[in-house]
């Protein structure tokens, strides 16, 4: 190309957006931002309820599987990642949610001063304008337009009570002042639409000169002379091009793709590197090492058709929810279903929660390799704080090839444990409680019979999958294994910068497009120069406190 950038932004994700519509804020820079996928712009993705056809489109997302997984009896894991602009806040399930206070905390505890929660919170408060109005946790006037769900099916208030009658509290925001207990969910919607990333951040940016998206393009790999980045290269039509920068490449692609990019550069550990035949530009271990995610599982219940949000579902009621959504923005087209949830600690010696839940009030089942509503309703439960990790490496040095994604679920014998502990909790005592029995739930799965400790182990390595939340690939830190500095720049090769997932040092006890968003917003600041936000002086809930 002939356009002399200043900055190259690889995946117009959720941090690729927010990055390249700061950056060109000062009309003095130019930004070129890169993407693999095409256009966002589908009624499917707009429309919320439309998400399970979104989750089936094969043609919007990078198709990666994780595995084979060696605690799970070798099993393949679907990992849904948006190849398409907007990235994985064009496909995800739109629940917002920004992690526990105590995980940032425990960042700059580990040497991160700058990325506690008091210095998190303005970041987090700047990018958003919630429903409910501003206060000392929430912004009243930022891109992001955040809603809180209606809940008003009976089964969502029903396991709301159930929650209460198991001793845990209501959270009137999840996201302020305390996270942990039942609640109410918030979603990225507006106006009944999906408020992705292009939505908030890059749609008003292309009108700038100084920004060129291009799509439909895949980078294969960074580009680097003595010891600094100068551009990339893309694959094209007519073979590989060239597109340099003056100052910086900035790598939005992602926990999976960012790590992959990296060491098809030549950069990362340089064993893995010799082995597949790329030639080592900078021996980093820490590449594509440390990988974490949210195992999970769906717990599942039948109850009469009647008592489920199925009975809206059938024939009918599909083409209402379609018309009443494309011709008034209402319905249940509006709703990406999960309404209500809960963070709740399954051991007693956990600062915070260690398990997330969220609660539909249908359930569905596999046939003919699709999913079909049945009577009744679900509650997915994943891990928010895992201790194992696994690990992303090149299986060959072609860019189109999938990269080998193994996350080692339950490596560690305490994540499996507190997996049994979590699936007793919810299915026992808070589904046990009157508020949800007077609907006479059935166990579907696990079935009844799945009682003991090992039929509840056997089960669970079964039924994992995961919610989609890949971290940690290029991790952020102050010690020499550290990939990159508190600031998202790599400590090796000079002019090449990380902000997405791939580089928070522990995943954090919540869903990863709000912390992810907050990330780019931080560092988008530190790359511009800015004065970093003033640290907030409220003050969050803490157990025993």
């Amino acid at each position: 190309m002939d356009v002399k950038f200043d900055y190259i932004v690889v995946g117009a994700g959720s941090s690729g957006c927010i990055v390249a519509a700061r950056l060109t804020e000062d009309a003095s820079v130019k930004v070129l931002l890169v993407e693999a996928g095409g256009s966002d712009r589908s009624l499917f993705i707009t429309m919320p309820g439309g998400l399970p056809f979104v989750y089936q489109n094969k043609r919007i997302g990078w198709g990666y599987q994780s595995g084979p997984e060696p605690h799970l009896h070798g099993k393949m894991i679907d990992e849904k990642a948006g190849k398409i602009i907007g990235g994985s806040s064009s496909i995800n399930a739109m629940i917002f949610n920004r992690g526990n206070p105590m995980d940032y905390d425990g960042w700059a505890d580990n040497g991160l001063k700058d990325w506690d929660y008091a210095h998190c919170l303005p970041y987090f408060r700047t990018m958003e304008t919630f429903e409910d109005g501003p206060d000392d946790f929430r912004g009243g006037d930022g891109p992001l337009r955040i809603s809180r769900a209606k809940a008003e099916h009976k089964l969502y208030d029903a396991f709301l009570r159930a929650g209460e009658q198991s001793g845990f509290e209501v959270t009137p925001d999840h996201n302020g002042y305390r996270q942990e207990g039942m609640h109410v969910a918030q979603s990225f919607i507006h106006d009944g639409v999906r408020w992705s990333a292009p939505r908030a951040y890059l749609r008003s940016a292309m009108r700038r000169p100084n920004l060129t998206v291009l799509p439909k393009t895949l980078v294969t790999r960074v580009l680097v002379e003595n010891g600094a980045a100068t551009g990339i290269e893309v694959a094209g039509p007519d073979g590989p091009r060239r597109v340099t920068c003056e100052r910086e490449v900035i790598l939005c692609a992602g926990a999976v793709n960012t790590p992959k990019l990296l060491l098809l550069s030549g950069i990362g550990p340089a064993d893995d590197l010799r082995e597949v035949g790329v030639d080592v530009v900078a021996d980093i271990p820490g590449v594509g090492r440390n990988l974490q995610n949210h195992p999970g599982v769906d717990i599942q219940f039948g109850t009469a058709h009647e008592d489920s949000l199925t009975a809206q579902l059938n024939l009918f009621g599909r083409a209402r929810l379609g018309a009443e959504w494309l011709l008034l923005r209402r319905g249940l087209g509006t709703t990406n279903f999960f309404e209500a949830g809960a963070f709740l600690a399954t051991r007693d010696d956990l600062g915070f929660p260690n398990m997330q839940y969220e609660f539909l009030p249908l359930t569905r089942k596999l046939v003919n390799g699709k999913l079909v509503p049945v009577p009744g309703f679900q509650v997915w439960m994943d891990l928010s704080r895992p201790e194992s990790r696994g690990y992303v490496k090149l299986l060959t040095r072609n860019p189109a090839d999938a990269p080998l994604t193994v996350f080692n679920h339950y490596e560690s014998r305490q994540d499996l444990q507190d997996m049994i502990d979590g699936v007793r909790l919810m299915r026992d005592r808070v589904i046990g409680q009157s508020a949800m029995q007077r609907f006479r739930p059935r166990h579907l799965n696990p079935g009844p019979e799945v009682t003991g400790d090992r039929d509840l182990e056997t089960w669970i390595r079964g039924a994992t999958g995961t919610s989609y939340h890949p971290s940690g690939t290029c991790r952020m830190g102050t010690d020499s294994d550290a990939v990159v500095d508190s600031e998202g720049r790599m400590n090796a090769v000079r002019g090449i910068r990380v902000a997405d997932a791939s580089i928070m040092p522990r995943v954090v006890t919540g869903n990863l497009n709000a912390p992810v968003m907050m990330m780019a917003e931080k560092i988008a600041d530190r790359i511009r120069g800015r004065q970093p936000l003033a640290p907030s002086d409220a003050v969050y809930y803490r157990a025993g406190r």
